[in-house]
């Protein structure tokens, strides 16, 4: 055979090739429409709540307790007596200090209509006033060591155990029981340095209690703290959640489950998304021919992918029917609500010898 020869040979076999090629049916897809999104970011922590007032309750003075009323888990309103002392001495005291007192005003008041008449001098008068003044804080003292002797709830909550009973002899250093206010709770928890300065005050972040899978909580940011701890690399968050059920107890701990917005990404269906030598990339449709793109994946949701590439939101993107793409192909688009009309469509990894 001839150079010249072989050379049409050749010339025929390419213009076979490509009238094949462009004889080539157009391939039948599904498409979907590119999404601007962002990534959420979860940061989990451990928390440990505290009732948002929380106290420990001792009595005033020593005594021997003559009543109680103390019950575990009770609720008490501010006020309510809990505990008292013996307290007849200091009634005693209270009204000996109450006689004082009037014995001195009566006294007073007589040198008070004498006055001017030269019977009494002015000092006797004014010895009298400091007297009555006396009296009355004496009286005042006398009330207040009686008050002393009664154990009353500071505020509104719910009491705890109590190992006292009646007859029973305590000090100023004798814990009597715990008093907590848990309408609210305060849950503190530790989050990663580099995360500081990415969250405000009344950002939400969720909760969820070791014992159960009950439905989450949500708690709002109250505090953030202004240090991080060099050794552990965190700083700590405080939260508050409200407990109007009065589900939760001071004490619990939880996990907690902090959300932050990423970077924009586009947001396309996992089908889309292709794998080649040269890493992810997805076919874009353009004047109804495809067009292959290369993404860099940036994460995965529930049945999408988040990505960053040459995309605009709204461009069409073929989410079925990839093994059937070459460059430049026409496609048919298929209406995914049709596709009992169609022979199955499939997303696949490209076979090795199509890249």
């Amino acid at each position: 055979m001839s150079h010249r020869t072989g050379f049409h040979a050749i010339a025929l076999l390419a213009l076979s090739a490509a009238s094949s090629a462009l004889a080539q049916p157009a391939a039948n897809v599904v498409v979907t429409p590119v999404e601007a999104s962002r990534e959420t970011i979860e940061v989990q922590a451990v928390g440990a709540s505290r009732a948002e007032r929380s106290i420990r309750l001792f009595p005033e003075t020593s005594g021997t307790v003559e009543f109680i009323r103390i019950e575990a888990d009770r609720a008490v309103t501010a006020g309510s007596v809990l505990l008292r002392l013996d307290d007849r001495a200091e009634q005693v005291a209270v009204a000996l200090a109450a006689v004082e007192l009037a014995d001195t005003r009566r006294l007073l008041a007589r040198y008070e209509r004498a006055e001017g008449s030269g019977a009494f001098a002015p000092s006797t008068v004014d010895e009298a006033r400091r007297d009555v003044e006396l009296a009355e804080l004496e009286l005042e003292q006398a009330q207040i060591a009686l008050d002393e002797r009664t154990l009353r709830a500071p505020f509104d909550g719910y009491t705890g155990l109590t190992d006292i009973e009646p007859g029973d002899r305590i000090t100023e250093e004798t814990e009597v029981t715990t008093l907590d206010n848990r309408e609210t709770l305060t849950v503190r928890f530790s989050l990663p340095e580099r995360f500081y300065g990415q969250f405000a005050r009344g950002d939400a972040v969720s909760l969820n209690t070791w014992h159960s899978n009950g439905p989450k909580r949500t708690a709002r940011i109250e505090r953030i703290g202004s240090q991080v701890d060099s050794d552990a690399g965190t700083f700590p968050v405080e939260a508050r959640v409200h407990n109007a059920d009065d589900a939760l107890r001071p004490g619990m701990r939880f996990r907690v489950t902090a959300r932050l917005e990423g970077p924009r990404a586009w947001r396309l269906p996992e089908t889309a998304l292709l794998w080649g030598d040269n890493g992810a990339y997805a076919w874009r449709i353009q004047g109804g021919k495809a067009e292959r793109v290369g993404l860099e994946l940036i994460a995965r949701e529930r049945k999408h992918v988040l990505v960053d590439g040459p995309l605009e939101a709204g461009q069409d993107v073929v989410s079925e029917g990839t093994q059937r793409i070459r460059p430049g192909i026409e496609v048919n688009l298929i209406d995914a609500n049709s596709l009992d009309n169609y022979p199955a469509l499939e997303a696949e990894r490209e076979p090795a010898d199509r890249r």
